[in-house]
């Protein structure tokens, strides 16, 4: 039988046996590999000790005396020379296949990102010579009138499209990251907080309060809702093109924003507080095309807008982020795009961030009418015109997955998403059916539908914190339990279309607004 050690190749003098990768190497050769590379398997790269090497007795004898020391006049001498630099020689070869094998990989994927960057940016130089080109003969038709200067008043911050294969940049996309991670470790581990509203409380609930005549008449109706301060300040976005701030603490309306132009479509409370108790940030969308941002000022107004991002097409929809320091938007453009809301004591003011766009397959045309983001804010769900829902990856901004929606039983525009507190359901409602669809997004299908009457109108649909309960506003106000759909509350009370729904917290209350200037909030009947 013949050995060959793994490091040189040749038959070892002194052959040992590894009892951990079952390799043979020459005593010498491994020895002194252990000792330069921290007692690492060459082979396997384990670590390995003298101990684990197994002398191999390939021809057995009587113990020889140690021969004495060569010197470098004989033949043995010269020999152990010899035979050091081979031992040597081999070791180096050894390490220059390794150094050899990781810079073909390296080179490897160098090439692959070099390939990519310059498709993206063969791309991007197409796009800006057609917008040129389009520029250009717009100008022609209008002649001298033509004017790129925005009009008079608030100065507009001008987005710069950003390639959504760019992704968020470095730092934001580390915010993500990290909020992930700290959300997704114990999702699984939560349950509703002590005293939470049950299943069996909801059924009691009953329209106790009313906050009438909000907004303008003309044109009049509530169209976007939120809550700030656990409930107790209501947030609305008004047709009359204002966002009301109603402190229900004192009944009187704290802030009347002004600003867009058309209708505000979404409003967003963030979920941090200034030292005076006020929302840190306030975020409307409209359909003049913008998304403005709000602050408290300390002035008789009490907010102020510090930034106005213009976007290419009417602002549908808002998200907030679960970090509270991003927020996106939906446009009728068929674009999305996030922004990002800095610390309130920094000099920094809101910018946008990352602007995207549906895949190349979608028709022309489409639109974005609704957007939500995942609880843990990995991803984010973008709802379009052509009733179909597309997962995009937040810090990429690459679109992973999609829905057939509604469209398969002829239902148009998305008009509401939302994530259940879990993470594992997305429910959706679209323009003209009255069906509310759940996706399961663990399998990517659709897992279950609730069936309204004939004729009802769904607006938004939206899940409460603890994942127990799903919200369904629109001809009438509805609440159903998690997994079985039961309908625990039915409110017919309102006398217009009802456009949104919040959860107060700890589920005690449900708060509806709409069309007839009306917040209505349902709770258990008082003693």
């Amino acid at each position: 039988m013949s050995l060959f050690c793994a490091i040189s190749g040749q038959p070892p003098l002194n052959p040992v046996l590894s009892i951990k990768s079952g390799t043979v190497y020459e005593k010498s050769l491994i020895q002194k590999y252990l000792q330069d590379n921290a007692g690492k398997d060459p082979i396997t790269g384990d670590q390995l000790q003298d101990d684990d090497l197994v002398d191999i007795k390939t021809a057995p004898s009587t113990p020889a005396a140690p021969p004495r020391a060569p010197t470098f006049t004989s033949v043995p001498s010269l020999l152990h020379t010899l035979q050091s630099e081979w031992d040597a020689t081999m070791l180096e070869c050894l390490e220059l296949r390794r150094a050899g094998d990781e810079l073909r990989l390296e080179l490897s994927h160098a090439l692959y990102k070099e390939d990519a960057a310059m498709r993206v940016l063969a791309r991007l130089t197409r796009e800006r010579d057609e917008a040129r080109e389009a520029l250009a003969s717009v100008k022609a038709t209008l002649g001298p009138a033509f004017s790129t200067g925005a009009p008079a008043g608030d100065v507009e911050m001008e987005v710069e499209p950003v390639a959504a294969e760019a992704g968020l940049p470095a730092e934001a996309k580390a915010r993500v990251a990290e909020t992930n991670k700290s959300l997704s470790a114990t999702r699984k581990k939560r349950k509703p907080a002590e005293g939470y509203a049950t299943p069996a409380s909801l059924k009691t609930y009953v329209q106790s309060a009313t906050v009438p005549s909000l907004h303008g008449t003309k044109p009049p109706g509530i169209a976007a809702l939120d809550l700030a301060k656990s409930g107790s300040l209501i947030v609305t976005g008004g047709l009359d093109k204002a966002v009301l701030l109603y402190d229900r603490s004192t009944s009187k309306i704290l802030a009347t924003l002004k600003g867009h132009t058309k209708k505000v479509t979404s409003v967003i409370s963030s979920t941090t507080l200034t030292e005076a108790g006020l929302p840190t940030y306030v975020i409307s969308s409209s359909l003049d095309k913008s998304v403005r941002v709000w602050a408290p000022n300390g002035n008789k107004t009490v907010y102020g807008a510090i930034a106005n991002l213009s976007l290419g097409g009417e602002v549908n929809d808002l998200s907030l982020h679960p970090s509270g320091t991003l927020v996106a938007s939906a446009a009728a453009d068929g674009t999305w795009s996030i922004h990002d809301l800095p610390p309130a004591d920094s000099d920094a003011k809101p910018t946008t961030l990352l602007t995207g766009s549906l895949p190349a397959d979608t028709p022309e045309g489409t639109s974005n009418t609704a957007i939500a983001f995942h609880p843990d804010g990995a991803i984010f769900g973008v709802g379009s015109s052509d009733s179909k829902i597309r997962i995009f990856d937040t810090p990429t901004g690459a679109c992973i997955a999609s829905f057939a929606g509604h469209s398969e039983v002829g239902g148009g525009a998305i008009t509401s998403l939302s994530f259940s507190e879990n993470g594992y359901t997305l429910a959706s409602s679209a323009l003209g059916s009255n069906q509310v669809k759940l996706w399961d997004l663990r399998r990517l299908s659709n897992s279950a539908n609730i069936e309204l009457p004939e004729g009802q109108v769904v607006n938004e649909v939206r899940f409460d914190e603890s994942a127990q309960f799903l919200g369904v506003v629109g001809t009438d106000a509805r609440v159903y339990q998690n997994k079985t759909w039961e309908e625990l509350v039915k409110s017919e009370e309102n006398g217009a279309e009802l456009t949104g729904v919040r959860f107060a917290e700890g589920g005690k209350e449900v708060i509806v607004a709409g069309v007839d200037r009306t917040v209505r909030v349902l709770s258990a009947p008082s003693e």
